[in-house]
């Protein structure tokens, strides 16, 4: 019995631990993850569902025109003469000047040519511009996701220069005390490297407020506040970059808005071809009033008419013609801006390639440029301990070798986002 509660006791004590680890390993948020949660979460991502909404309600109105309209018409008059015939030595009747009519009036579309068809669809391709339109919006985002969390990432590393740039002078003062009680280094060299603390002290303040700037920015596209202590990944890609825009890789929403916009046009051309349709309507009166539809019976009765009416526009002067050509004018021009968009698109990912390239070339040499001061920064060191120079000396020499790291670090952040600039400039 010992040795199972004892068993029991490990086996809670392993489940405990499993879930403390759980609950302590810390997320690492990467930039995919970024540009999706602002995607979804954005408020202007609202607006499509408006968009549908309202669309909808305009369809259900263009319905309607297939339905029957009814109408009441009332009418109380009186006039001052009326038509009449009248014949020597006869009573002959006449319509009554004072009229009472109340009237219900019916219309029912037959024939539209298919109009109303047209003008549904009209509206649903005229809904969906607006929605890429939207989506361009959205899209545009992901530029700005991207210089935030590049920004956090190039902070975090200069951070870390800078830190080891601290130790280094820390250590330096402490070796220096001794030289200096021992006469063999002047006490303003210390001096010169406390400052120093100083001056990090305030860049570190100049980086943190530059990454809560760089945070507060990516929560609010994001829809929620992320801690400052939030770790990111660095952006690497595996595939080859080349700049070049195949037919099928139109995955850009400016590339679906162009598409949208052309359909838009070819609705509107084909709702102009149905204006010249003839239009044929059912209509229906049923009424009572004083007189009936027999005007020389003064009484009030019922009384109702039935037919059909049609309306066709057979000449328009060419205004019609006119507005076809006008909408294909208005898609030579919208397939003018498509080659435009394209254009620039591989003028883009042209300039990101170089960039690119440049960036990879420039950390290659930064290696050898970091060794090189390295080097000079231990033998000022050395020759600082032994009075030989002085601390301004040595700090400009370990300066250069701080501020080559910390162009290591700018080009390698540069250089992650120029990948994922060439990525969103193509669409993936």
């Amino acid at each position: 019995m010992t040795i199972l509660r004892n068993s029991k006791y490990i086996f809670l004590l392993i489940i405990f631990f499993k879930i403390q680890i759980g609950w302590t390993q810390e997320k690492v948020l990467k930039l995919e993850e970024c540009q999706l949660e602002v995607q979804k979460n954005f408020p202007l991502m609202n607006g499509k569902e408006l968009i549908n909404q309202s669309s909808k309600l305009n369809i259900e109105n263009l319905k309607v025109a297939n339905l029957p309209r009814l109408f009441v018409n009332g009418q109380v008059s009186y006039q001052s003469d009326v038509t009449g015939i009248s014949f020597p030595g006869m009573n002959t009747p006449s319509a009554p000047k004072d009229r009472y009519a109340l009237n219900l009036d019916v219309e029912q579309l037959i024939y539209d040519g298919g109009k109303t068809k047209h003008r549904i669809d009209l509206e649903e391709k005229s809904s969906e511009v607006e929605v890429q339109n939207l989506e361009i919006q959205m899209y545009q985002l992901r530029e700005r996701v991207n210089t935030a969390y590049f920004g956090i990432l190039l902070v975090r590393k200069s951070k870390e220069v800078l830190a080891d740039k601290q130790k280094t002078i820390l250590k330096r003062i402490a070796q220096l005390k001794s030289s200096v009680e021992n006469g063999i280094v002047l006490p303003a060299n210390l001096k010169i490297l406390e400052s120093e603390l100083l001056l990090i002290q305030q860049q570190f303040m100049e980086l943190d407020a530059h990454e809560m700037s760089s945070f507060n920015v990516l929560s609010q596209l994001m829809g929620r506040q992320l801690n400052i202590d939030t770790k990111l990944k660095e952006y690497t890609i595996q595939e080859k970059l080349t700049p070049q825009i195949r037919i099928d890789s139109k995955n850009r929403p400016e590339y679906k808005w162009y598409a949208s916009q052309q359909s838009l046009l070819d609705s509107q051309n084909e709702l102009l071809k149905k204006d010249r349709s003839p239009v044929i309507t059912g209509f229906g009166q049923a009424g009572y009033g004083n007189p009936s539809y027999n005007q020389l019976k003064d009484k009030f009765d019922t009384y109702y008419m039935l037919g059909a009416k049609i309306s066709w526009n057979i000449f328009d002067w060419k205004i019609n013609r006119r507005k076809q050509k006008a909408i294909s004018i208005k898609k030579d021009l919208i397939t003018s801006k498509e080659l435009s968009f394209t254009q620039n698109q591989l003028i883009e990912l042209g300039k990101e390639s170089n960039e690119i390239n440049k960036f990879e070339i420039l950390l290659e040499q930064d290696k050898a440029i970091i060794e090189l001061q390295e080097e000079i920064s231990r033998s000022s060191a050395s020759q600082l301990d032994n009075g030989v120079i002085t601390s301004s000396d040595y700090l400009e020499d370990l300066n250069k070798e701080i501020q080559a790291k910390l162009n290591r670090e700018y080009h390698s952040i540069q250089l992650q986002q120029s990948l994922a600039e060439y990525k969103r400039i193509q669409g993936i």
